[in-house]
């Protein structure tokens, strides 16, 4: 039988003892380093951007309720002319008569001194009473509860199917007037054009 002194026995036992314990820290570190790799830090999209962010949201308030709120996936924001550059933008009003509307759009810009908001490419507005409209461009003017487009709009509102050039929308009194070309059509058994 082969004897082993006392100094060789601590040898083995703490040979025993080490190797497992190096093996559990390398495998909580690999996993911690797998589980925490840095979120990628969004680069400025031009010289001018003096910052850039994902996922932001501003909104306004007054008597501790919301008034609106702008949603994006990204913002640059240039300091010199005050202006938020969005992307993959989602603005929601909650006043008003219509009691809001939610509006997408491809990009924006959010301008704070002036209070405006502007969405820009495949613009859609739902109010919560059910009127959908489409249009390139949508100014919300916050301080007058106004919505504002130049361009050419396309309205559903139940049985009315309406394309004009321009639209002026009222949220507080939920007035809409449009501007020019307008072609209105009432679906049904007796439309009418």
């Amino acid at each position: 039988m082969l004897k082993l002194s006392p100094r060789r026995i601590k040898q083995i036992l703490a040979i025993a003892i080490l190797v497992p314990t190096l093996v559990l820290v390398v495998v909580i570190v690999s996993r911690q380093q797998r589980a925490n790799s840095p979120a990628t830090v969004p680069q400025a999209s031009s010289p001018d951007v003096d910052m850039s962010m994902n996922q932001v949201r501003f909104s306004a308030m007054r008597d501790d309720a919301t008034l609106w709120e702008l949603v994006a996936d990204r913002a640059d924001y240039d300091k010199e002319p005050g202006v938020v550059h969005l992307k993959k933008v989602r603005l929601e009003t909650f006043e008003g008569k219509t009691g809001g509307v939610v509006i997408t759009s491809q990009t924006g810009r959010y301008q704070e001194s002036k209070q405006l908001v502007t969405m820009e490419g495949a613009v859609h507005a739902v109010s919560r009473k059910g009127m959908i409209f489409d249009t390139d461009q949508l100014l919300y003017l916050p301080a007058t509860s106004l919505l504002r487009t130049d361009h050419g709009v396309s309205v559903l509102d139940g049985r009315l199917r309406l394309k004009a050039r321009g639209m002026e929308a009222s949220l507080k009194t939920e007035q809409v007037r449009f501007l020019s070309q307008v072609n209105a059509v009432i679906e049904g058994n007796h439309a009418k054009r």
